[in-house]
């Protein structure tokens, strides 16, 4: 004999709804994440006005600002 006192009774009913408003969820999350990328932001790249002409480029990333010897601005 089931003692089914302590324990909730679940129905097919709701078990299959809340099955499918899950799936359905998930359906409408992958159609706004397709809508969202297909939309191009204003921060997107976008083609350059000009054609480019340069072949090397050289990129100097420097921590900081010069130094107070190279200023001609001593500090103590």
């Amino acid at each position: 004999m089931w003692n089914n006192r302590g324990s909730a009774q679940v129905s097919r009913r709701h078990t299959l709804s809340s099955m499918c408003l899950g799936f359905g969820g998930l359906a409408f999350q992958s159609l706004l994440a397709q809508e969202a990328s297909s939309v191009q932001g204003p921060l997107a790249a976008q083609q350059p006005h000009f054609a480019a002409r340069a072949k090397r480029v050289i990129f100097l990333f420097m921590h900081g600002g010069p130094s107070h010897v190279d200023t001609f601005d001593p500090k103590p």
